[in-house]
């Protein structure tokens, strides 16, 4: 069969990422990346059209398909300007950086046909369709409730990089949460309010470094959630799963589903049940482990796209979807900002008007 060509936005951190994947393919052909710094990126990748200006890359290259790694505000952007012409995309998370853009992306992808995958990898580790396997067969029963921690300390090399990480927006509620509350809409459902409450204390900086949310999901199900770049621990996902070398390995679980005939520990996999399907606080309760293999997310991520470009498969998050999980963390910033309550259900319906 055909290869399918391709051309890379971006060429920073996550964008070398896909790159080096994109090297190890047999079914895609790399035609060009576009970088504002073209002259640093021609010379780290010999032999492929490198172009400072995307349009060039997607007028000249012609790609059939493209991955957008650029900064969040030009996602909407450049994604629209791919729809205009066809071109298929695998779009960073998150999908843009606003929900009016997002809303503007969604009704282009829509008019032109194209597909559209966003790239919240996580969706693609065993583990974390094992887990939404598991959790959708009832094997836990009913899921009551989730309780999570992301936390971690950044170091100060971290803010001194890049000065607008210590501003507003630059926080682990919009950095890092937004992974998080992908992964919980993915395996336990739409999420419909949150609530939750955010403090600076540990640095002083202009943005949060420790959050609390509450998150009520459309089944009726409740979650906590635990956030901080400020807190030395093993519980975030990165390290309980060992998906980058940057985040030494812990093999922790930083998630707990609880359900009316048990629970699990994620990523470790582990359910927790009493013998005969009992539901007694009197009686024992036993681990069983769940075994899942474990695969690269970004691997498992290009056999989707390539998939869902030949039509043999429908896309797990097409742009539509990301915008929710946008809406979403958003709504925690802000509702952390207000001390307030956030319904999410009217925003999700206006985002499905104005992107008509």
């Amino acid at each position: 069969m055909k290869n399918i060509t391709i051309g890379v936005i971006g060429a920073g951190l996550i964008g070398r990422k896909h790159l080096t994947k994109l090297a190890e393919r047999d079914d895609y052909d790399l035609v060009g990346i576009a970088d504002v710094n073209a002259d640093r990126v021609a010379a780290d990748y010999p032999g492929t059209p490198v172009f400072a200006d995307y349009r060039k890359l997607l007028d000249e290259a012609r790609p059939e398909a493209v991955i957008i790694a650029s900064p969040n505000q030009l996602h909407a952007e450049q994604g629209i300007e791919c729809a205009r012409r066809g071109i298929h995309i695998l779009i960073e998370k998150p999908v843009t950086d606003t929900v009016e853009t997002a809303a503007s992306l969604i009704a282009e992808v829509r008019k032109a046909g194209i597909q559209s995958l966003v790239g919240h990898h996580r969706r693609h580790h065993q583990q974390v369709r094992t887990l939404k396997a598991t959790l959708g067969d009832k094997r836990i029963g009913d899921v009551v409730g989730v309780s999570a921690i992301w936390a971690t300390h950044k170091p100060a090399a971290y803010f001194e990089i890049a000065p607008w990480r210590s501003q507003a927006g630059g926080g682990p509620i919009l950095i890092n949460l937004i992974h998080e509350i992908d992964f919980l809409r993915f395996t336990v459902g739409e999420i419909v309010a949150v609530e939750a409450i955010a403090s600076n204390r540990q640095r002083s900086f202009a943005v949060e470094d420790t959050a609390a949310a509450l998150i009520e999901f459309d089944s009726g199900a409740l979650g906590t959630f635990f956030i901080s770049d400020s807190a030395v621990s093993p519980w975030t996902s990165e390290q309980g799963l060992g998906e980058a070398p940057e985040f030494p390995f812990s093999g922790e679980s930083s998630y707990r589903f609880l359900g009316r005939a048990g629970s699990i520990e994620f990523p470790a996999l582990v359910q927790w049940s009493q013998a005969g399907g009992a539901q007694d606080w009197n009686k024992p309760i036993q681990a069983q482990r769940i075994h899942a293999s474990s695969i690269d997310p970004y691997v498992a991520q290009l056999d989707h796209f390539r998939d869902i470009i030949r039509g043999n498969a429908r896309s797990l998050q097409p742009v539509e979807d990301g915008a929710r999980s946008l809406i979403a963390t958003l709504a925690v910033a802000e509702a952390a900002a207000g001390g307030r309550r956030v319904d999410l259900r009217h925003r999700y319906e206006t985002l499905v008007l104005a992107a008509h």
